[in-house]
């Protein structure tokens, strides 16, 4: 299956994808929402900025896939921290995360 990811332009994670130093794509919910439970190893994941230009920059291939059971807010906040250093967000961006209930992990 194909799927579109929205990037943060501000952190540059397109940038960090690229040269290597980001590893790992993070989404969270309060909710299971999709794409929850619906990507897969081999999935195609295409990559947009989300500064509004709306054109696909790269793309990758799914090699492991992660999808939390319910969180608590301490529990949340402790998987973004451990993992902050892979997924190259800024501080702003890194809050947004931080006490989601349900986080997926796509590497």
């Amino acid at each position: 299956m194909d799927h579109i990811v929205y990037l943060d332009y501000k952190s540059e994670e397109l940038n960090h994808l690229i040269d290597g130093t980001k590893d790992i794509i993070l989404r969270g919910a309060t909710g299971r929402k999709l794409p929850y439970g619906r990507v897969a190893i081999d999935d195609t994941l295409y990559f947009v900025n989300n500064n509004g230009e709306g054109l696909i920059k790269a793309k990758a291939v799914v090699q492991e896939v992660y999808f939390s059971d319910k969180l608590t807010t301490d529990e949340s906040n402790a998987m973004v921290d451990g993992i902050s250093h892979r997924i190259k967000l800024n501080n702003k961006a890194l809050v947004r995360f931080r006490g989601k209930r349900y986080l997926s992990f796509h590497i």
